[in-house]
């Protein structure tokens, strides 16, 4: 089995191209094909990955750290509450058909989301696996029976 680290940055990746076909389909008028593109994305993306951070990767993270929420973790969760709202306008930039809107906020999104994950790659994956009992066995888990669930997003 591959490092919990290592099973995230993949996640990152594998959004980061969801994200990048429901721009093309958008540049393509392809309005339907975007907007269930950008659905795989914000399930993939809320459902999963954000779960897992949020109630199994943080807790351990600020376990790790001794002293209840850590400002990473605050910022990191800040950071997922500021992105739900982002695709939200997203989607409704596909429903009215509004490609420069859409435009302007997956320029917005894609900012957010190479900080983010930067720091989540750089500050706060590399401690996880010595800060979870079973090495992130569980959160794997979690991310490997997501994608079974929706058919690999």
């Amino acid at each position: 089995m591959s490092s919990i680290d290592q099973i995230m940055q993949h996640d990152h990746e594998r959004l980061d191209a969801l994200l990048e076909a429901c721009a093309t389909a958008v540049q393509e008028s392809r309005w339907q094909d975007a907007a269930g593109l950008l659905e795989q994305f914000r399930r993939g993306i809320v459902e999963r990955h954000m779960f897992v951070e949020e109630t199994m990767l943080f807790p351990a993270f600020e376990a790790l750290e001794g002293d209840g929420e850590h400002s990473l973790t605050a910022l990191l969760r800040k950071g997922h509450q500021d992105l739900r709202v982002f695709f939200q306008e997203m989607a409704e930039a596909i429903e009215a058909r509004d490609a420069e809107e859409f435009n302007d906020f997956l320029s917005t999104v894609q900012t957010i989301l190479k900080q983010h994950d930067a720091r989540e790659e750089a500050e706060l994956y590399p401690h996880l696996a010595d800060a979870m009992p079973d090495h992130g066995a569980a959160a794997a888990q979690r991310m490997a029976d997501g994608q079974r669930e929706k058919g690999h997003e």
